[in-house]
Parts: structure tokens; C-alpha cells; sequence
């Protein structure tokens, strides 16, 4: 491998780390005061968009550890932001909804993902968002293949 890959590789992952720790920080900060932390409101707007997904699709779709996603699971019950069922076909496994409470939070979650984008892209016009989209996306797929 030479020189140049090297740099590259190493650029690469020291860039996606720090825009990932950037972002935790930042929505941590301002979902402190409804005891939102880590991956909890990742959870709402994918329940948002999935609702009865199970704690594995969470698992799979977030490429998290189960323990922690149960965690979680079980940290937005009793906020009171969720709601577990047990699933009717496999009673080892908890569908998952959002409750009224869920409901009401996922506009401030919103609200903060648009800043933080929009922190991120500043001085970017749209062809230069577009493109950071498809590069990120080919890189997503290409890493999905060899995970």
C-alpha cells in the first residue's frame, strides 16, 4: 500500500470519528433536559418511520450492540417516550412504538438534526451537498458489503 493510500485511510477515518463525536456532542447538549443521551433519539425517528420495529431491526439497521439497544429501549420506557410489546409471533422479542410523549418530541429532535446539518454544510451550495450525499452513500454501501 503506498504512501498516498495510507494518508488517505487514515484521513478518512479520523474524519468520520470526529464528525461522529461532534454530532453526539451536540445533540447530546441539547437533549440533555429530556433525558435524551447517546442513540436514544436515533431510536424515536427510526420508530418514527418504523413503528413495532423490533429491538433487532434497531440492532441491525444502527450496527449496534444488543445490549445496549435494550438499554435504551428500556431508558425511553420509562421516560415515557416508548412503548414495548411483546411480539405476538416470537414472545422473546419487543415491538417497539412511540408513545403521545414520543410523538410530541420527535419536532425538537428534528429541529436540532436541521441545525446541526445545516452547521455542517455552511458555506456548501446544493451540487456540494448532493455530492457529499452520493460519496457518503457509495461509501456506506461499500463498507454494508464487506461488514
Amino acid at each position: 500500500m503506498d504512501k498516498q493510500n495510507v494518508e488517505f485511510s487514515r484521513q478518512l477515518s479520523r474524519l468520520i470519528v470526529h464528525l461522529n463525536r461532534m454530532r453526539k456532542r451536540f445533540m447530546g447538549e441539547r437533549l440533555r433536559e429530556y433525558g435524551l443521551g447517546g442513540s436514544m433519539y436515533m431510536f424515536l425517528t427510526a420508530l418514527d418511520h418504523n413503528p413495532g420495529a423490533s429491538q433487532d431491526f434497531l440492532v441491525n439497521h444502527f450496527y449496534m450492540d444488543k445490549g445496549n439497544v435494550a438499554r435504551s429501549a428500556k431508558r425511553l420506557e420509562e421516560l415515557g417516550y416508548i412503548r414495548r410489546e411483546i411480539d405476538h409471533n416470537d414472545r422473546r422479542q419487543y415491538n417497539l412504538f412511540l408513545t403521545e410523549e414520543g410523538q410530541k418530541i420527535l419536532p425538537v429532535i428534528r429541529a436540532y438534526i436541521i441545525e446541526w446539518s445545516a452547521y455542517l454544510t455552511e458555506g456548501m451550495n446544493e451540487n456540494d451537498c448532493l455530492a457529499a450525499l452520493s460519496l457518503l452513500t457509495k461509501m456506506a454501501e461499500n463498507g454494508a458489503k464487506h461488514f
